[in-house]
């Protein structure tokens, strides 16, 4: 085996990238593109280390979410590859054609058209705004050429004053020409010479056709021959002098056309340059839209670009399997590089997901780096990925799949730093296991010692012991179901994973004493650490369905608060209006009051009765108002009536429960009802009669202060759910059903990461967008259980 030529760092980036198939998803994404300059934009696209460009693309690529959701066509549709033409316009005396001139028109009105439009909403759109504000625009170029030619690329008539006139020359000699024409053609039409009754043309010249015995018939020029060889074209010589003057009037209209294109021509290269960096404005733009329609189609969420060694990746999904299979048939991966870890060492059975995993994991952040949305949630500085994924063997170079893998990774050493992120598959497997997995060792020590990040997958059981005795290495496997014999590929972080080789085998009905000698062959030590691997999976399996559970308990548990506090916000609402109306009928008792008084005193001036029908009258009105004003006074006073220690009954509820506490305000009462405390309105209480003692210390007490709106715009994804978390732990120790969650429009990925997180919360029982009046699709509003 010959030695190998290391590649260069460029070149070794190139081929992880092809191993990690990363052109196809560009393949995929380019397909969005509406003109080729996009489609070449994306199809160089690779993972870039300017951090500040990177960003940048980020936000226009989350404001173009933002016009997607609304349904807005943004107008693209004239863009097209117009760099040729323009460096044609910069060479001298070059002129461009009717349609070549109709394209840069279109390309110019299309940055016209879509700068105005996004600099409309430089608010909401700022870097969109500022990313289109350059284009460069010409109105009065756009009027010339659109003014000279028409939208089937003939210059127009009226494109100058001598090509009109051309024109009508050319139409008033071509008619008089066909009447001669035709004249001479009745003629010999007489003595049957002719195969057609009209008049055609050859080389720009009227001519007869008639038949070929008879090209004699009259004095002229022959111009051609049919294909069959039956039918002459002759000129007449009568018609020469016409055809002449139209040959030299049409000589005329060409080179007046052609002035005219040189001059729009010129004036489009006074403005080539300028209009050449529209081009390149249009075609990022173009690329951008594409890859907001990506994410868009497929739940690509906005990356955040750190400056530190941090590497997140949360529900993240395959690209690839994604166009395959979308949302519903791919499972997410979560997993962390932050200190002191900068390793995953993952492990389980083949046909388990562990390669998949890889790639999803170096595709994801490959595309957040190349300025495209990874599909799921992702968090990175600049990383140099290197790949030793498949089997690389050479027949022709005499190179083993082992040998090839170790060449790959002797380069990855060579070239990798603290920046690099490092993909390998079955490190060393493909040699004796003792040999191979010191081998490993050694090369994982080296991806330390450069301060590189890695995930590295396995089968020997040496390396994940190994793993266990290094702070900056976690094991992680992919889960199988011992039960169904068959994988899940969800990643288990920090928990190593089994082949699950003798289970398969005895699954397959291998002897019995086969694999009896096969277990002892590997010893009692191999077997314990498989055994206790399957209990922490199971363990793991176990506390999940545990806390499962456990939160569905508890969700049921405090359905009583949640109901109490619909009651609660529905008293305090009527309490209020009762005030409300309390306080205007005292108002009106005042007024009729005082209006019986004038009313007494004015008929008594006026002597309209007696002073005994007046005095019986006035205490008749007098007992009414006294009565309706004591009415309203015990209304509005009633709260006098309670003590601490009181039994009551509240509107709604038939069970009796025990004033625990009075507020300061009088207006207001803690009850105490099945050891839950709550605070209600004094006017929706009313005595019991019987005697009952508070039980202060097994009751559970309300929080009334518990938000039921949240607003989690300009969070990340990460701080937004915890947010939300926070909100519905407090709305579970109080009596708050139902949740209202702002999280904007934007892009979508923080709408999809809350009502994922929705989802799956046990304490939720059901969600959805928000109408229109509560903030459309930038709201969701939660149902607690």
């Amino acid at each position: 085996m010959e030695e190998s030529t290391i590649l260069s760092e460029k070149e070794l980036i190139t081929r992880s990238l092809a191993e990690l198939e990363f052109h196809k998803v560009l393949e995929r994404i380019a397909d969005f593109a509406i003109s080729d300059l996009g489609r070449e934009l994306i199809g160089a696209a690779l993972p870039s280390d300017n951090l500040a460009w990177l960003t940048e693309e980020h936000q226009r690529i989350d404001e173009l979410l933002i016009l997607l959701f609304e349904g807005r066509v943004l107008p693209l549709e004239g863009l097209s590859d117009t760099r040729p033409l323009l460096h044609k316009t910069l060479v001298e005396h070059a002129f461009l054609q009717p349609t070549e001139l109709l394209a840069v028109r279109d390309t110019m009105r299309t940055a016209r058209v879509l700068r105005a439009a996004l600099l409309e909403r430089s608010g909401d759109l700022p870097a969109l705004a500022a990313f289109v504000d350059p284009l460069h625009e010409n109105r009065l170029l756009e009027k010339h050429i659109h003014e000279a030619i028409d939208d089937n690329g003939t210059v127009r008539d009226n494109a100058s004053r001598d090509l009109a006139r051309i024109r009508r020359d050319i139409f008033d000699t071509s008619n008089r020409l066909r009447q001669r024409l035709n004249k001479i053609l009745s003629k010999v039409k007489e003595a049957d010479a002719i195969t057609d009754e009209f008049v055609t043309q050859r080389d720009g010249r009227f001519v007869l056709p008639m038949k070929t015995e008879y090209k004699r018939h009259i004095p002229g020029i022959i111009h051609g021959v049919s294909n069959t060889g039956a039918t002459v074209f002759v000129e007449p010589a009568e018609t020469f002098d016409l055809n002449n003057e139209i040959s030299l009037l049409n000589n005329e209209e060409e080179r007046e056309v052609r002035k005219i294109l040189t001059t729009l021509s010129s004036e489009l290269g006074q403005e080539a340059r300028e209009l050449l960096r529209t081009v390149d404005i249009l075609a990022h733009f173009d690329a951008a839209l594409a890859k907001a329609r990506y994410a868009h189609e497929f739940g690509g969420m906005k990356p955040a670009i750190r400056d530190d060694s941090l590497i997140m990746l949360r529900e993240v999904r395959h690209p690839l399997l994604m166009h395959a299979k979308h949302r519903g048939g791919v499972v997410p991966l979560t997993v962390e590089f932050e200190a002191p870890v900068a390793g995953h060492l993952i492990s389980g059975p083949n046909a388990g997901g562990k390669t998949v995993a890889l790639k999803s994991i170096g595709l994801n952040v490959a595309m957040a780096l190349a300025g495209i949305f990874p599909l799921g949630e992702c968090a990175t500085g600049y990383r140099t990925i290197f790949t030793a994924i498949g089997d690389n063997q050479s027949i022709e170079n005499d190179v083993s799949t082992f040998s090839s893998q170790l060449i790959r990774l002797r380069e990855i050493l060579t070239n990798c730093s603290s920046t690099a992120l490092v993909l390998v598959d079955e490190i060393c497997s493909g040699t004796d296991p003792q040999e191979g997995s010191a081998l490993a060792v050694g090369i994982l020590e080296g991806f330390l010692a450069r301060g590189a990040s890695f995930m590295v997958t396995t089968h020997q059981t040496s390396l994940k012991s190994y793993a266990l005795t290094r702070q900056e290495i976690s094991n992680a496997s992919m889960e199988f179901d011992a039960d169904k014999l068959e994988p899940t590929y969800r990643f288990l972080a920090r928990v190593p994973g089994n082949s699950y080789a003798f289970v398969l085998a005895e699954s397959l009905r291998m002897p019995p004493a086969v694999m009896a000698r096969a277990r002892d062959h590997v010893g009692e030590r191999h077997n314990e650490l498989e055994r206790s691997i399957e209990v922490i999976q199971r363990y793991r399996r176990e506390s999940e369905n545990l806390r499962n559970e456990a939160a569905a308990v508890k969700a049921k548990a405090e359905q009583a608060q949640r109901d109490y506090e619909a009651k609660f916000e529905d008293f305090r609402r009527k309490y209020k209006d009762l005030i409300k109306a309390a306080r205007a009928e005292a108002a009106a008792v005042v007024d009729n009051a005082n209006k019986l008084v004038e009313n007494t005193i004015r008929e008594i001036r006026e002597e309209k009765k007696s002073i005994a029908d007046v005095r019986k009258e006035y205490d008749r009105e007098r007992k009414e108002i006294l009565r309706k004003a004591a009415q309203q006074e015990k209304q509005v006073t009633r709260r006098e009536e309670f003590h601490e220690g009181d039994v009551v009954v509240m509107e709604g509820f038939e069970k009796p429960g025990v004033i625990v506490a009075l507020d300061e305000s009088g207006d207001s009462a803690v009850v105490e009802f099945d050891a839950v405390k709550f605070k209600t309105a004094l006017d929706k209480l009313k005595r019991s009669g019987k005697k009952l003692e508070a039980k202060k210390k097994s009751s559970l007490e309300f929080r009334t202060d518990a938000q039921t709106r949240v607003d989690l715009r300009g969070m990340y994804a990460d701080q937004a759910t915890l947010e939300v978390e926070n909100a519905i732990s407090e709305a579970l120790m109080s009596p708050i059903r139902e949740i209202t969650i702002v999280h904007g429009k934007g892009t979508g990925a923080l709408r999809s990461a809350i009502q994922r997180m929705l989802k799956s919360h046990p304490a939720v029982a059901r969600f959805r967008d928000g109408r229109l009046t509560e903030g459309g699709a930038g709201v969701t509003v939660a149902e607690l259980k």
